[in-house]
């Protein structure tokens, strides 16, 4: 019933807005072309007169963003339970204060990262059991309970190669993640699942395609909601 009440709540805000709502997701070692693909993007979109805000994942990283930098260092990454009601916190601040401010003034807001990436870094790193309340508390975090809660009109996820991904972080960044590359296999086997709940697309993201083929194929998805 809960999960009805919030789907045609959702439906009925879409039916009267013009504003979207756009996450670009990738896994680690997509951030050269997650971050090409957004300037581009946003961008284009200007160009084409549309009215565009960005805002970024809800990690550690926001606390500036915020204005409580000062107050705040979190030891992001050492607890990925902790990770994730920091990011749920945070998640909540900025869709109040930017997501849906920019939503009611009927502009286009692209956001780097969002829900998936906190409930794959969870799933990933072992909180499996009662995914489902996760899911749920991940949903409360958008707005669900307040009466607001903001859900994406597409979701982009820049698709590179386990392989590629692995290598770009731990061969040249020399970031090392537990379980090599078995990892980034199941952080991106999460994230092909997870896409049709978010209104989800996939764009081949590989080391073969050029910046131009890939900004153009995320431009005609965008351009098929607006």
């Amino acid at each position: 019933m809960l999960e009805l009440w919030s789907k045609n709540t959702i439906e009925q805000e879409d039916a009267v807005r013009k504003g979207k709502f756009i996450v670009i997701e990738g896994i680690n070692g997509s951030g050269p072309q997650v971050k090409a693909g957004i300037v581009a993007l946003h961008k284009e979109l200007a160009d084409l007169g549309y009215n565009v805000v960005e805002c970024a994942n809800p990690d550690s990283g926001r606390a500036q963003e915020l204005g409580i930098a000062n107050l705040l260092n979190w030891p992001f990454g050492e607890d990925s339970r902790a990770d994730f009601f920091f990011e749920g916190a945070v998640r909540s601040e900025i869709f109040q204060k930017i997501v849906r401010p920019a939503l009611d003034d009927d502009k286009i807001v692209l956001c780097k990262q969002s829900s998936i990436s906190s409930l794959a870094n969870a799933w990933v790193n072992g909180s499996t059991r009662q995914f489902d309340v996760l899911r749920h508390l991940e949903k409360i975090s958008r707005g669900f309970l307040f009466g607001d809660e903001i859900f994406p009109d597409l979701t982009i996820f820049f698709d590179v190669p386990a392989v590629e991904a692995c290598e770009r972080i731990e061969d040249i960044l020399q970031i090392h993640h537990e379980g090599g590359i078995d990892y980034y296999t199941k952080v991106r086997d999460f994230y092909i699942k997870e896409l049709h709940r978010w209104n989800g697309k996939c764009v081949d993201a590989s080391a073969g395609r050029s910046e131009e083929q890939i900004n153009a194929e995320v431009l005609a998805m965008v351009k098929a909601i607006l």
